[in-house]
Formats: structure tokens, sequence, C-alpha cells
């Protein structure tokens, strides 16, 4: 038989628990403040994810897929030109690694990437759309101009959200 202190004991642990739930004060969780010159910015992000919106884009970004390792490093971002190096480490390729040079506009960094790979100096276009944790590459048509791999059409770009270049404060020599 339930007795009214059995029920005022029950209503109370209930209360309790939506009390705790409705608090944001677990240990996962952090508050990111960001100020520029007109506002500042606070948002709460779990443990291990990054606050891309307000911050910089310089840093390193990886991508691990299996045993391939990607690495996009913004070294200089000016206005909206940008500058870094990009490492792509394939377990079954020779390596890539190289400069890149372009510009950061609504939401998307365009440029050109200069790289050794099997001996030979190449060039090719890249493309990367910012997300939330980070960065994930566009793919598209490709033609050669120049001697240049180059997106037949910039606005046709499709970005692949499965595989995101992820920041991190560790980057590959």
């Amino acid at each position: 038989m339930i007795t009214e202190k059995m029920k005022t004991a029950a209503s109370l642990l209930m209360l309790a628990g939506v009390l705790a739930l409705g608090c944001n004060t677990s240990a996962d969780k952090h508050a990111a403040v960001t100020t520029d010159s007109t506002t500042t910015t606070t948002t709460t992000v779990e443990k291990g994810e990054t606050f891309s919106k307000e911050q910089p884009l310089k840093g390193c970004y990886l991508l691990i897929l299996k045993k391939d390792t990607l690495q996009l490093a913004i070294t200089s971002e000016k206005g909206s030109a940008v500058e870094g190096s990009m490492i792509l480490n394939f377990a079954e390729k020779d390596r890539s690694r190289g400069t890149f040079e372009g510009e950061f506009k609504n939401g998307i960094l365009m440029g050109i990437y200069k790289f050794n790979a099997e001996g030979t100096t190449s060039q090719r276009q890249v493309a990367f759309k910012r997300v939330d944790n980070g960065f994930v590459e566009g793919y598209g048509k490709i033609t050669m101009v120049d001697g240049r791999e180059m997106f037949a059409k910039e606005n046709e770009l499709e970005f692949d959200q499965t595989n995101v270049y992820k920041y991190t404060e560790n980057c590959l020599n």
C-alpha cells in the first residue's frame, strides 16, 4: 500500500531529477566566449566539439579515414586572403605535401594547392566549406587550365558532409 509519505518522497525525487536535467552543470560542457570589434558571443559546446562560427580560421584541421590522414593547416588570414599547407598521407599511395593560397568568402575556402607527389610538382584547385566542427571538402567536375586542375563550375561543387576535417591543437609535421 502506498502511503502519503511515499507519494511525497516520489514526487520530490522526480522534481530533483527534472531540476538536475535542466541544469547545465555537466563537466562535459563549457562556455566559449569570443570577442571581435563589434560583438561578443557566448556559445555552449559539448566536450570535443568546436565552435567554428566564432573561431578564427587559423589552425590545423585533420581528417582520418582508416589508414589515411589528411591535414589542412591555415597559417595566415588577412581579410579574405588565406594561406596554408596541406598534407595528404595515403596508406597505399605516395604522400602529397604542399601549400595553398586562396580566399575565404561566404563560408567557402577556395584556393590553389601546389604540391609534390611522386616526384612531380602539380597544382590543383581545392574548395572547403566551413561547418560547425571544421571543414568539408568540395568536389566537382575538373578541367585543365594552364597546367592546373581547376573546377569546371565552382557554383556546382558538392561538399562531402560525412568526412569532416576537424579542428585540432596538434598539427602534423
